[in-house]
This record gives C-alpha cells, sequence and structure tokens, in this order.
C-alpha cells in the first residue's frame, strides 16, 4: 500500500509517496511563479500546481494503483473563497500579508480582546483568517458559498468535500478551542455565516474518494481515497514523533518553530504572550507554536552576504556552502552577540516589525568563521527565550526533535543542545511534513486505533545529541547579556 502527502507552502507544493513499510519511494515540487514579496497567489495556479505535482510523484511509482490515499497539508491563516459551483472568486491572501482594517479592529472591539482570546485561545490579530474574510466579503464579485483554508481548497478539489481539521480551524480566530466547534458568537458578530465554513472533521478521517476524472487524469484507482486535510506545523509535529506529552519538535527552515505538546490548556498569560493553543491529535492534548520569522533566513544572508567567496570552492568539492561553513566552524562557542531580527522581531512572543539586527563584540581579531558561529548562536538565544517564556507557562519540553534543513548541520544542532541544556534528537526523514500526512493516510486505511501509535512505526530518528555541560556554562552567561540587548533593540 502507499500512500502521497501532498504538503503546501508559501512558495510551493510537493507530493511525497511513502509505502507502509516507511520507504520514500518518489517526491516532486514545484514553485509556485510568484515573484518575492507577492502577497497573493492565484487560486486557479495553486490549484494547477498541486495537481501536475500529484501527477508527476505518481509517473515515477512502478504501480500506481498500489496508491491507498492522500491527504494534503497547508499553512494556516489563508483561504480560497469559492462560490455555490465550486469556483474560486478571489486570489488567496498570504499568511504574512498585512489585512489590517478598521471593520477588524470594530469586530475586535465589540467582542472584546479578553474574550476572543476567552473564546480562540489566540491573540487577536489581522494576519489571521477572520481579517482577510472581513477583506473578501467586498471584493468578491459573486456571494462566498465557502471560505475553505488552503488545504481544505485542495480537499474539496480532490473529493468535491468540504471539510477541514482542527488545527487549521484555530489559524481563523472564529473556533472555539474549548468547545471544539466554531464560535457562534464571534461568526454572529462578524456577519459571518457558519455555513460558510467547512465542516470541522477529526484528524486522520476518510471524507470521500478521489472525483472520477482526476483519477483518470492521475492514473490512479477511482477509489483513492481522501484523507481529511490538516495545518503543516501538525502533520510535522507528528512526522518527526511527537507523540506524548512532554515531547517538542523543533523545525528550521526559513523561520524556526517549536512545536511542544503539553495536556492542558493554559492560563490566559500564555495567549496573552502571543501562544495559541491548538489540539493535538488523539486527544492527547495541546500544542502551541513558538516561533521566529528570522531562522534559516539569516543563515542565508550571512551565505550571500558574507561567504558568496565559497562558492567556487563548493562546486569543485560537490558540496554546499553550508557544508564549507560549518567544517571551518569554530567548535567553542565565541564572545560576540547576534540579534538575529534582519526581518523585525517576528513571532513569539513579541512582534516589532521597526527592530533591527545587532552584532556586539566584534574586534579586529573577528573572523567571519566566528561570525558565523555567532548568528547560530543568537537565533538559539532567541528560541531560549521563547522557552524561558513557556516555562513560565508550566510547559517544560524534555524530549525535543529537530527536522528541517537547519537540523542538516551537526554544528547548529550542538549549539542548540549547549544553549538550551536540551537533548536534541535529529530526525533522519526530511520531508516530515509529507510523511506525517501519509502516515495519517495509512491511519485512515487501516482504521487504526491512534494515529500517533502508529507513527512510531515510520518515525526514523539519528543519534541523540547531548549538550556541552561547559559551553551551556558559557552560553547561561551570554543569554543574560543578550536578553540585555533584547530590551535596547525593542526600544531602538
Amino acid at each position: 500500500m502507499v500512500c502521497l502527502g501532498v504538503d503546501i507552502g508559501g512558495t510551493g507544493c510537493k507530493c511525497v509517496a511513502f509505502r507502509d513499510d516507511g520507504m520514500q519511494l518518489a517526491l516532486r515540487y514545484l514553485e509556485f511563479p510568484n515573484p518575492p514579496g507577492k502577497v497573493d497567489l492565484s487560486s486557479d495556479v495553486l490549484r494547477e500546481s498541486v495537481f501536475r505535482v500529484i501527477e508527476q510523484c505518481v509517473s515515477d511509482l512502478a504501480d500506481p494503483k498500489e496508491v491507498a490515499a492522500i491527504t494534503v497539508s497547508s499553512f494556516g491563516e489563508s483561504f480560497v473563497p469559492v462560490d455555490r459551483q465550486g469556483a474560486p472568486l478571489t486570489d488567496v491572501i498570504l499568511y504574512f500579508a498585512n489585512s489590517e482594517s478598521a471593520e477588524f479592529d470594530a469586530v475586535v472591539e465589540k467582542v472584546g480582546a479578553d474574550q476572543i482570546m476567552e473564546i480562540t485561545r489566540t491573540l487577536p490579530d489581522a494576519s489571521y483568517s477572520l481579517s482577510k474574510m472581513l477583506y473578501t466579503k467586498h471584493i468578491a464579485e459573486r456571494p462566498v458559498w465557502k471560505y475553505l483554508f488552503v488545504a481544505s481548497y485542495l480537499t474539496f478539489c480532490l473529493s468535491g468535500e468540504a471539510v477541514c481539521g482542527e488545527a487549521l480551524a484555530c489559524r481563523s480566530l472564529l473556533y472555539d478551542v474549548k468547545n471544539r466547534a466554531w464560535s457562534k458568537y464571534i461568526l454572529d458578530i462578524a456577519g459571518i455565516d457558519e455555513e460558510q465554513l467547512p465542516d470541522v472533521r477529526p484528524d486522520g478521517v476518510v471524507v470521500g474518494t478521489l472525483l472520477p476524472h482526476l483519477a483518470d487524469r492521475f492514473s490512479l484507482s477511482r477509489d483513492v481515497c481522501i484523507v481529511n486535510c490538516c495545518h503543516d506545523q501538525i502533520v510535522n509535529a507528528l512526522g518527526a514523533g511527537v507523540c506524548k506529552c512532554g515531547d517538542a519538535v523543533d523545525t528550521t527552515g526559513t523561520s524556526e518553530c517549536i512545536t511542544p505538546l503539553f495536556p492542558d490548556i493554559p492560563g490566559m498569560d500564555f495567549t496573552k504572550n502571543n501562544y495559541a493553543c491548538i489540539p493535538y491529535l488523539d486527544n492527547l492534548g495541546y500544542v502551541t507554536y513558538a516561533y521566529n520569522i528570522s531562522g534559516g533566513s539569516v543563515v542565508k544572508w550571512y551565505r550571500d552576504a558574507l561567504a558568496a567567496h565559497l562558492r567556487q570552492q563548493a562546486q569543485e568539492e560537490n558540496c554546499s556552502i553550508y557544508d564549507l561553513l560549518n567544517r571551518t566552524c569554530p567548535d567553542k562557542p565565541t564572545d560576540l552577540l547576534v540579534l538575529p531580527f534582519l526581518q523585525g522581531m517576528g513571532g513569539t512572543p513579541e512582534v516589532n516589525p521597526n527592530a533591527t539586527g545587532l552584532i556586539a563584540g566584534l574586534t579586529t581579531k573577528t573572523t567571519l568563521p566566528e561570525l558565523y558561529r555567532a548568528i547560530l548562536e543568537g537565533l538559539c538565544f532567541e528560541m531560549q527565550y521563547n522557552l524561558e517564556r513557556l516555562s513560565g507557562c508550566g510547559i517544560h519540553p524534555t524530549r525535543l526533535y529537530a527536522c528541517g534543513g537547519g537540523a542538516q548541520s551537526p554544528v547548529w544542532l550542538q549549539i542548540k543542545a549547549d544553549v538550551w541544556g536540551l537533548e536534541i534528537i535529529p530526525v533522519k526523514t526530511k520531508e516530515t511534513g509529507a510523511l506525517g500526512c501519509a502516515i495519517m493516510g495509512f491511519a485512515a486505511m487501516t482504521k487504526a486505533d491512534s494515529v500517533c501509535n502508529l507513527a512510531t512505526q515510520f518515525t526514523q530518528h539519528g543519534q541523540t545529541i547531548l549538550p556541552n555541560p561547559e559551553h551551556h556554562k558559557h552560553y547561561q552567561k551570554q543569554y543574560e547579556k543578550y536578553c540585555k540587548f533584547r530590551e535596547l533593540v525593542k526600544l531602538y
């Protein structure tokens, strides 16, 4: 049996085929033809890109008829509004778009910010779906039949069913987390009908079968099941191995996000610190997203601005510039301090778009490899700031899995262990999001009692990285200085 995991990001989409023994059989990726910084994406381009990437992935399989299920995941906050015929009414407003409006502010004022946080367990912000929905009502040429979150839209295109998982619903600012239902109170004040939203179904259940014309196009069987869609951070946690309270996954890509699993809904201070609360799989508890938008993007800046001279050497040695940077990186902590806010202070627990980066401690003896290590240290200090805030709310990760592009760097993983004083467990599977999707497909097809228990049969981990006590002691002192500089940057 083979299951397909379709993972939709802000810049492209991928389809990965996994066999029921965990082996990855095929992978295809397509980048959306969007210029950098463009805040919307054509709904038609989104749909056709996903169809093409599925088609290409299936073409790489020895026997496409072995495909039993398809599961789609995507980023949150964004959606495709459709009419009664399922035709898109506008482009997708991407999650990072600024959708502030007086209308949204009026809804927040009428409901009350504290009441919104009590219901949705999310700090009200115009980045969530609600604000984008209010805007869409005015620009759509025809009445909106359904607001379908990105993964919901593709699930709808594949099966004809308008559904979503709880984690995607939570990114709307319209979902009652405690009562596990759409909030009629907020919907009424916002002027949105509950019928305009997708049905919330449990994650990992079959919602329909592949539409016949698509089965023929993809050369798949007409009884291929479509499994309920999910938020990308949830399937990523599943694919990494998060299966009990105390587990967390650290995902490092363009941005960095730590997703911890904990048993109960925290108090309101947690929400006021910009930490959302999202139900996790198998009713095991809840997760949140502690993140920094300036993650791998800062390392990329260093590569392009200060390490371009290594390009030729990397080509000659048939490796990446990152490989060379890691090879020459000092093995001991630096005395430099880097505040990595090259894109502003964005994420949790605070947002300050006007904040800028800072490098302290430079001397004439400072070398580029030292600066490279200092950047990695600064990124770790910022996530330590998040871990401290989470700890203050009673959330203490005890087992931290690492995945994403940053997890391919042993140097960075060791620095994380040394700064945080935690054991770091690298995830061998690179496509953890797509794997999480596939696991949901296998769980649905086998009627597994627990998707998380099933996941243990698929997840693969590398050797645990232990913190160096001497380095940790040094970093504790450095972190105290980091926090002081951080306060200065907030005032800048």
